[in-house]
């Protein structure tokens, strides 16, 4: 039996396995057709120094990695084969449409590179649905190239876009929904979405806030209250937002409906798998979104820390049980979102690089030291140790740094 070793990046959550994963004298650990149903299951197999597959079995993997898919680190996508995430298959799209707008909308540079591309092409189609042909088209090419970059490196772009919307209120609309739909899209596998629901749901993100894109901004750099003008444009941008993307032809109607609904008050089952299709996604929306603004920095309030963000997103007050959305989030991200500033045990600060094997337990890299100097070249430590253990959340823009993010990519756990 030939083996070749397999980046335990590649095993995400929600995937049926076309190989059977072996150790390293041969004997299966998991079986092909298997699924990967739960994170202990996912993070016992990636806590083991190395696995393989056959060679025979290894052929879809190795030809991702060869067309430049380095790492699947923590995909939120569900993975039913490897070959299916390098076609371009969006409902309600012909596929070679899609594929021409993709080609034409090519993404180039470094990782940070192409997602601030994806900031300025997002903003630009926002500001201009009114004038802008195949509209629709252009937001799922956008869905497309998210999948692409995850697919790359889900790690990195937690960092990147989380360690963005954390320290910078500029742009803030596009931004804030640019990572929902990262978020959604990871969060897919785990409320097991159809491709069609997935799909819908990550253009709904993108689009929330059409309505009120500039006025999002202003109120992100405003150091007031918003005004009675302000607050009548907040509670109508939402039906507002449905009709600005039907009249730019959009068709899909879970799409609209998402985006009609996506601040009204939902019931439901106890299980959130017993909701209507709509009312799951816009449940999973809206959490995200509180979420991610809570964190989000205005001139008008003060931030939430990472830690109270999460944990104001699992436990609801009044709510009997932690929200099923809330604690998905946690699971994926940990307590401590990547890109997020954190204090040390040992009196240094440092910034989220990934999450850990526990989710109070990320690793980090230390920006300043206990003498609160700036420290050159961040390093990376776990905090599973006493010494580093994560001793407080920090607001972003308490921290007065500007770090590279570059150098901080490659500090990321393979």
């Amino acid at each position: 039996m030939d083996l070749i070793e397999l980046p335990k990046s590649q095993l995400q959550l929600g995937m049926t396995l076309k190989f059977t994963i072996r150790d390293e004298n041969g004997e299966a650990l998991l079986v092909k057709g298997q699924r990967i149903m739960t994170f202990k299951q996912l993070d016992i197999i990636r806590s083991r120094k190395k696995i393989y597959v056959e060679i025979e079995e290894s052929h879809a993997g190795i030809t991702a990695l060869n067309t430049g898919i380095s790492t699947l680190n923590r995909l939120g996508a569900p993975i039913k084969d490897f070959s299916k995430h390098l076609r371009v298959d969006i409902p309600g799209l012909e596929s070679e449409q899609l594929k021409a707008v993709v080609a034409e909308e090519k993404l180039t540079g470094s990782l940070p590179d192409r997602w601030g591309t994806m900031e300025s092409k997002l903003g630009g189609l926002l500001a201009s649905v009114n004038t802008t042909e195949n509209f629709e088209s252009r937001i799922r090419a956008l869905d497309q190239h998210i999948q692409n970059l995850l697919l790359e490196d889900a790690s990195g772009a937690q960092l990147i876009l989380f360690n963005r919307a954390v320290s910078d209120f500029s742009n803030y609309s596009v931004m804030h929904s640019l990572l929902c739909a990262a978020l959604v899209h990871m969060l897919a596998p785990v409320f097991k979405l159809s491709e069609e629901e997935r799909s819908s749901l990550v253009c709904a993100a993108l689009t929330m806030n059409i309505a009120m894109t500039r006025l999002q901004n202003a109120l992100a750099a405003q150091d007031y209250v918003p005004s009675v003008m302000q607050r009548k444009e907040i509670a109508n941008h939402s039906a507002e937002g449905m009709q600005i993307l039907a009249n730019a032809m959009v068709t899909d109607t879970m799409w609209l409906d998402v985006v009609a609904q996506h601040h009204a008050h939902l019931s439901g089952p106890e299980a959130l798998a017993n909701w209507s299709p709509v009312d799951r996604n816009t449940k999973i929306l809206q959490v995200v979104d509180r979420y991610t603004a809570a964190m989000s920095p205005r001139k008008s309030r003060v931030s939430r820390t990472a830690r109270d963000s999460a944990l104001s997103a699992v436990v609801k007050a009044g709510a009997a049980n932690h929200d099923e959305v809330g604690s998905a989030m946690v699971q994926l991200l940990g307590i401590y979102p990547p890109g997020t500033y954190v204090q040390l045990a040992n009196g240094e600060t440092a910034v989220v690089l990934s999450r850990g094997i526990k989710p109070v337990e990320p690793f980090v890299a230390s920006v300043f030291n206990r003498d609160k100097q700036p420290i050159v070249l961040p390093r990376r430590s776990s905090t599973a140790s006493k010494e580093t253990a994560v001793k407080s959340s920090l607001i972003a823009s308490d921290v007065k740094i500007n770090v590279k993010i570059g150098h901080l990519l490659r500090l990321i756990p393979g």
